[in-house]
Formats: structure tokens, C-alpha cells, sequence
């Protein structure tokens, strides 16, 4: 606010009156009329914080956050839809430490027609796994063949299929390797298969598989 006068603010009010208490304007200590000039200054930090405010408050963390995350799930897609070649198979069988991977390799490349085949192209299924009802599983689905239909669904929703020729779905083929690994984890157990062996082949003490499982704790 400044005075008509002398465009200071030494104003005094009283009873609804402006003085000017300006020494050096001809009106001092008389009354003025007041009037609103803005600053240039005042109305420079204005525009400045407005425009700080906007831009800060636009680009919040929230935002942020979203965009790390979209960004994770894309890679998970582009990890998830690596080309299923030789190479990348051979590295999936390494990295979830197969059992025997240079055999399920060949066994991979027989059932699958050497990654070319009807099944494999329908449901990402390498080696013709059946739909596992009990065991842990990997797979999303069941593919029916003689109607040439896939459902998806989990182990309780499809069990009414158990009895009809069916194979198992899966999202990715590397979700096949994983299943496969499961099923190897849970029928296959190695461990108890060589313990078997020792105690069958080649320990004359009865006892011998025991104690080797007593010694381990």
C-alpha cells in the first residue's frame, strides 16, 4: 500500500484518515488518498514460488514410485519372453540347477521336436508334462487335446479333468523348466535314491542308511 503523495508507506491512520508522515512530501502530516500499486519484486518471488510449488508438487514422489515400478514389471515381461533357443534353454536348466541337465536337455529336445512342436507352440509345455493334481505346480492351466481346448485354472477348479488325456499349461516356457523342477524336487528325491543305493549295493550292515542319516543331524 502507498499513498497517492509520496508513494511511501509512512502512513499514519486515524479516524478513518491517512497522514503522511513523509518529511520530504509536500503533503507531510496532511490527509492523502491511498491507492494499491504492486512491486515489481513482490510480484517476481510470486511468480517463482508459484511456479515452484506447481512443479514440485506435479512431479511428487508417488509419480516417482509408479514409474519405478512400471519399469521392474516391464523387465519381468522382457525377462519372461526371452526367446526359447538352445543357448537360453540350456542357461534356464543351469540356473535352476536341473538334475541331470545335459539328459533333460536331450529329453527336451526329443519331446519338443527340437523346440518346434504342436504342444510346445499351444501351451509352452517342452516335454509333454501332465497336469500335476497334488504335487506343487507351475502351470496355470490344462490343455485338453481331444477337444483341442485349454482351461485355466487352479488344482481344485481343474480336478473334475483328472480322469481325460490332458497336458499342462504353463505362461512361459520358463515356467515349464520350473515345474519340471518341482516335479524333480518332489518324486525324484536324489538324496533318498543314493541312500537307497548305498544301503542296497553296497553296505553289508543293515543298519548303514541309518546311521549315515544320524551322523548328518
Amino acid at each position: 500500500m502507498k499513498s497517492s503523495c509520496c508513494h511511501t508507506e509512512l502512513i499514519y491512520t486515524e479516524k478513518d484518515q491517512n497522514i503522511c508522515l513523509n518529511e520530504s512530501c509536500e503533503n507531510y502530516l496532511a490527509p492523502v488518498a491511498f491507492t494499491y500499486t504492486p512491486r515489481f519484486w513482490n510480484n517476481l518471488f510470486a511468480f517463482f514460488f508459484f511456479v515452484f510449488i506447481f512443479l514440485f508438487t506435479f512431479n511428487d514422489y508417488s509419480y516417482n514410485k509408479n514409474a519405478i515400478t512400471d519399469s521392474a514389471d516391464a523387465l519381468l515381461k522382457i525377462q519372461q519372453c526371452e526367446p526359447l533357443t538352445n543357448d537360453n534353454l540350456k542357461f534356464e536348466l543351469k540356473k535352476l540347477e536341473i538334475i541331470c541337465r545335459d539328459e533333460v536337455f536331450a529329453q527336451f529336445q526329443i519331446e519338443s521336436g527340437h523346440l518346434s512342436s504342436f504342444l510346445l507352440l499351444r501351451t509352452n509345455n517342452l516335454c509333454g508334462m501332465r497336469y500335476p493334481f497334488r504335487r506343487s505346480t507351475a502351470a496355470i492351466g490344462i490343455f485338453l487335446p481331444d477337444m483341442d481346448t485349454i482351461i485355466k485354472g487352479n488344482q481344485k477348479a481343474l480336478l473334475k479333468y483328472s480322469r481325460q488325456n490332458n497336458y499342462a499349461v504353463y505362461a512361459s516356457w520358463q515356467d515349464c523348466l520350473k515345474d519340471y523342477k518341482l516335479w524333480q524336487d518332489e518324486c525324484f528325491r536324489l538324496k533318498e535314491r543314493y541312500l537307497s543305493f548305498l544301503g542296497n549295493n553296497y553296505a553289508e550292515d543293515t543298519g548303514y542308511v541309518k546311521k549315515i542319516k544320524q551322523v548328518k543331524k
